[in-house]
Protein backbone atom coordinates (compact mmCIF):
# COMPACT_ATOMS: atom_id res chain seq x y z
CA UNK A 1 0.00 0.00 0.00
CA UNK A 2 1.35 3.44 -0.90
CA UNK A 3 2.53 5.88 1.71
CA UNK A 4 -0.19 8.42 0.88
CA UNK A 5 -2.94 5.80 1.09
CA UNK A 6 -1.55 4.53 4.37
CA UNK A 7 -1.38 8.08 5.73
CA UNK A 8 -5.00 8.72 4.71
CA UNK A 9 -6.07 5.46 6.36
CA UNK A 10 -4.29 6.43 9.59
CA UNK A 11 -5.87 9.90 9.57
CA UNK A 12 -9.31 8.38 9.12
CA UNK A 13 -8.74 5.88 11.95
CA UNK A 14 -7.67 8.77 14.15
CA UNK A 15 -10.89 10.66 13.36
CA UNK A 16 -12.94 7.56 14.18
CA UNK A 17 -11.08 7.17 17.45
CA UNK A 18 -11.58 10.81 18.47
CA UNK A 19 -15.29 10.76 17.61
CA UNK A 20 -15.69 7.47 19.51
CA UNK A 21 -13.95 8.93 22.55
CA UNK A 22 -16.25 11.97 22.47
CA UNK A 23 -19.28 9.66 22.22
CA UNK A 24 -18.18 7.60 25.22
CA UNK A 25 -17.43 10.67 27.27
CA UNK A 26 -20.73 12.32 26.38
CA UNK A 27 -22.64 9.11 27.12
CA UNK A 28 -21.16 9.03 30.62
CA UNK A 29 -22.09 12.67 31.14
CA UNK A 30 -25.62 12.14 29.80
CA UNK A 31 -26.08 9.21 32.19
CA UNK A 32 -25.93 11.72 35.05
CA UNK A 33 -27.33 14.76 33.20
CA UNK A 34 -30.08 13.35 30.96
CA UNK A 35 -31.83 16.68 30.45
CA UNK A 36 -28.80 18.60 29.18
CA UNK A 37 -29.97 19.51 25.68
CA UNK A 38 -26.60 20.89 24.59
CA UNK A 39 -24.81 17.68 25.56
CA UNK A 40 -27.41 15.67 23.66
CA UNK A 41 -26.83 17.82 20.58
CA UNK A 42 -23.08 17.23 20.86
CA UNK A 43 -23.74 13.50 21.20
CA UNK A 44 -25.87 13.49 18.07
CA UNK A 45 -23.24 15.50 16.18
CA UNK A 46 -20.42 13.13 17.13
CA UNK A 47 -22.57 10.10 16.39
CA UNK A 48 -23.15 11.42 12.88
CA UNK A 49 -19.44 12.15 12.41
CA UNK A 50 -18.44 8.73 13.78
CA UNK A 51 -20.86 7.05 11.36
CA UNK A 52 -19.55 9.12 8.43
CA UNK A 53 -15.91 8.37 9.22
CA UNK A 54 -16.62 4.68 9.80
CA UNK A 55 -18.58 4.35 6.57
CA UNK A 56 -15.81 6.08 4.63
CA UNK A 57 -13.13 3.88 6.20
CA UNK A 58 -15.04 0.67 5.57
CA UNK A 59 -15.81 1.57 1.96
CA UNK A 60 -12.10 2.19 1.29
CA UNK A 61 -10.24 -0.23 3.56
CA UNK A 62 -12.64 -2.91 4.81
CA UNK A 63 -14.68 -3.59 7.94
CA UNK A 64 -13.74 -2.35 11.40
CA UNK A 65 -16.21 -4.60 13.20
CA UNK A 66 -18.08 -7.84 12.61
CA UNK A 67 -21.39 -6.00 12.23
CA UNK A 68 -20.65 -5.29 8.59
CA UNK A 69 -22.49 -7.53 6.20
CA UNK A 70 -21.88 -7.88 2.53
CA UNK A 71 -23.51 -9.43 -0.49
CA UNK A 72 -20.69 -11.81 -1.34
CA UNK A 73 -22.48 -14.84 0.11
CA UNK A 74 -19.58 -15.68 2.43
CA UNK A 75 -18.12 -14.58 5.75
CA UNK A 76 -15.37 -12.07 4.98
CA UNK A 77 -14.58 -10.64 8.42
CA UNK A 78 -11.49 -12.82 8.81
CA UNK A 79 -9.93 -11.58 5.58
CA UNK A 80 -7.10 -9.22 6.44
CA UNK A 81 -5.20 -7.35 7.07
CA UNK A 82 -7.14 -6.05 10.05
CA UNK A 83 -6.82 -2.34 10.91
CA UNK A 84 -4.26 -2.92 13.67
CA UNK A 85 -2.15 -5.34 11.64
CA UNK A 86 -0.97 -2.86 9.02
CA UNK A 87 0.23 -0.02 11.16
CA UNK A 88 2.22 -1.85 13.82
CA UNK A 89 3.41 -5.09 12.26
CA UNK A 90 5.37 -3.40 9.49
CA UNK A 91 8.08 -2.49 12.00
CA UNK A 92 8.41 -5.97 13.48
Amino acid sequence: MGIEIERNRAVLLNKISKAGFALNDLALYLDTHPTDVNALRYYEYYQKKHDEFTNEYESKYGPLTRKITNNSGKWTWYEGPWPWEREYNEEI
